[in-house]
């Protein structure tokens, strides 16, 4: 992994986030796979959280030693994947994919560690809501806005054209 400096941007943040993905996503999966195939049946859609939990915590480790923090306060009951992809801060259309291969797409709006907001990593999933399968490698894109209504509209702009 890219080493990972207090002062970076969140372009050079998302640009780690997905040399992470990119070197990791398939490794984790392969590993894990059998076990999460036979969690699916009784786990379904929760699954995925656990392939997160195993993929996501070595980078947002990295992140978090340099100062950096997700800008969410975490709340009683809240279901958070990974210690910083918050279940409430996504968005799954149908019209986005199909059964075969959704995606779900989450947001962290990142704070640096003088607790100043400096954009939004948007992390996408690509999913089966019929067998435990990734159709596609998940994915990080960068946004610079960090108030909900903006990431919402961006995440539709990116998913609908």
């Amino acid at each position: 992994m890219k080493k990972v400096k207090s002062e970076m941007t969140i372009h050079e943040l998302g640009r780690v986030a997905c040399e992470y993905l990119h070197g990791n996503w398939r490794s984790v999966l392969d590993e894990n796979k059998e076990e999460l195939i036979r969690l699916f049946p009784e786990y379904e859609d929760a699954t995925y959280g656990m392939y997160l939990d195993k993929l996501i915590p070595p980078l947002w480790k990295e992140f978090q030693r340099c100062g950096f923090t997700t800008a969410e306060e975490k709340k009683e009951g809240d279901f958070v994947i990974a210690d910083c992809l918050h279940f409430s801060n996504s968005l799954e259309k149908a019209k986005w994919g199909t059964p075969q291969h959704e995606i779900r797409v989450f947001w962290i709006v990142v704070k640096n560690e003088r607790s100043e907001k400096i954009g939004t990593l948007l992390f996408e999933l690509s999913h089966s809501h019929l067998k435990f399968d990734l159709p596609a490698a998940p994915q990080f894109f960068v946004f610079e806005g960090t108030e909900r209504r903006s990431i919402v509209e961006r995440i539709r702009e990116l998913r609908e054209g």
